[in-house]
C-alpha cells in the first residue's frame, strides 16, 4: 500500500512540476485557479525563473519519494543524508500548506470567494494533505 501512495504521489509531484514549466514557457491554462486574489488582482505574479525553481523543487520532491522507499536507485554525493533531509523538509513544508497562513490560503484563510479559494478548499488543501503523508510513510518506509 505504500508503493502505492509513493508513486502516486511521484507522478502527481511530476505532473505539477511539468505544468510549472508550461507556465514558465508561457502556457495560461489553470493560471486563473492557482494564484491567490485580494481585492480582485492576483495577489503577485510569478516569474519565469521563480515557475522554473517551483518546477525544479517538485520535481526533486518526487523523485526523493522514489529514492527514498527504493523505487528508484542511482548514486549521487551524500545521496542518503540529501534523501532523508529531503523528505523531512518535504512532509513539513506540504503539511504548513495545509494550514496555511490564515488570510489567503489554507484550511484557515479568510478569503472564500474567490476561484482560487475554492480550489484551494477542494482540491490543494486535500492534495497537500496526501503528499505530506505520502512524505511522512517514506520517512518511516525500512526503518
Amino acid at each position: 500500500m505504500v508503493t502505492i501512495i509513493v508513486v502516486l504521489a511521484a507522478c502527481i509531484l511530476f505532473a505539477i512540476g511539468l505544468l510549472h514549466v508550461f507556465w514558465a514557457l508561457g502556457g495560461q491554462w489553470g493560471t486563473r485557479a492557482v494564484i491567490p486574489e485580494q481585492e480582485g488582482e492576483r495577489a503577485f505574479v510569478p516569474g519565469v525563473w521563480e515557475t522554473l525553481l517551483i518546477a525544479l523543487l517538485v520535481s526533486s520532491a518526487g523523485l526523493f519519494l522514489l529514492l527514498r522507499t527504493g523505487l528508484v536507485e542511482f548514486s549521487f554525493p551524500a545521496q542518503d543524508f540529501i534523501v532523508r533531509v529531503g523528505v523531512w523538509v518535504c512532509a513539513v513544508v506540504f503539511a504548513l500548506r495545509v494550514i496555511g497562513e490564515f488570510n489567503l490560503f489554507g484550511i484557515f484563510k479568510k478569503k472564500r470567494a474567490t476561484t482560487f479559494s475554492k480550489m484551494d478548499t477542494y482540491l490543494y488543501v486535500p492534495l497537500c494533505a496526501f503528499l505530506s503523508l505520502a512524505f511522512v510513510l517514506a520517512i518511516g518506509y525500512g526503518e
